[in-house]
C-alpha cells in the first residue's frame, strides 16, 4: 500500500500561484475575461441547480476560524456567497483543495467520500480552485461525491498560505486552529483517518 501511496504522491499536481501551469486548465484567458466569464457561469442554472451538497450554514454562536474568517466563496451548485470561516467553524473539518484537471485529485475523492461514512469521521469539504464551476460540478456528479465544495475559492489557498500543489488536506479543529495534513493524496480510508488523528493529537487506530 506504502508503495502505491508513493507512486501517487509523486503525481500530484504542481500549479503556480498565477494559475497557468497546467496547459489544459481554465486560465488560459486573460484575467479580466475569465473573470466576467466564471461569474456568467456562477449564475448558469445548469451550475446552480447541480444537485451539489449544500455547503454548511454557520454555527450558532461558534467564532469564525481566523484564519479564513472574511474570505470569500461560492458553494457549488449555488450562486450564494460564503464567508469560509464562519461556515467551517465549530466542528472538525478537512478542507480538501482539488480541480476537476487534476487527476490525483479524481482518485482522492472517492477516498474522501467514503471516509465521511466511517464512525467518528470528520467533516470533509471540498474547496474547488482554479477552475470552470460547470467542470466542478460535472466531477462531482460523476464520482456521486456526497459532501459539498466551495467554489471560485482562490481566496482560501492565499488564505491557508498553501503551496504549490493539488491535491492538499487541511484540518480546521474546533479551537479554530489550522493544520495542513501530510498527506497529499490519500490512497485509501484509514489513511485520511490516521492523518486526522494524527493532526487532533489522538492516537492513531491502525
Amino acid at each position: 500500500m506504502r508503495g502505491r501511496a508513493g507512486a501517487v504522491v509523486v503525481a500530484a499536481v504542481a500549479v503556480t500561484v498565477a494559475g497557468v501551469a497546467v496547459n489544459h486548465g481554465p486560465n488560459s484567458a486573460p484575467a479580466g475575461q475569465r473573470l466576467t466569464a466564471e461569474r456568467a457561469e456562477a449564475n448558469d442554472p445548469a451550475v446552480t441547480e447541480a444537485g451539489a451538497t449544500p455547503c454548511p450554514a454557520p454555527m450558532p454562536g461558534a467564532a469564525p476560524v481566523p484564519t479564513l474568517s472574511g474570505v470569500m466563496a461560492l458553494c457549488l451548485g449555488s450562486a450564494a456567497s460564503v464567508d469560509v470561516g464562519a461556515a467551517v467553524a465549530g466542528a472538525p473539518t478537512l478542507l480538501n483543495l482539488w480541480a476537476s484537471w487534476c487527476a490525483p485529485c479524481r482518485e482522492e475523492m472517492p477516498v474522501l467520500n467514503a471516509y465521511t461514512d466511517t464512525p467518528g469521521a470528520v467533516r470533509v469539504i471540498g474547496v474547488n480552485v482554479r477552475d470552470r464551476p460547470s467542470s466542478a460540478a460535472a466531477l462531482i456528479r460523476d464520482l456521486h461525491i456526497g459532501y459539498p465544495s466551495f467554489t471560485h475559492a482562490d481566496t482560501v489557498v492565499g488564505a491557508l498560505g498553501a503551496p504549490q500543489l493539488l491535491p492538499l488536506s487541511y484540518l480546521v479543529d474546533t479551537d479554530g486552529s489550522v493544520r495542513r495534513l501530510p498527506m497529499l493524496v490519500f490512497g485509501d480510508v484509514a489513511a485520511v483517518t490516521d492523518s486526522v488523528a494524527a493532526a487532533r493529537g489522538e492516537r492513531q487506530v491502525s
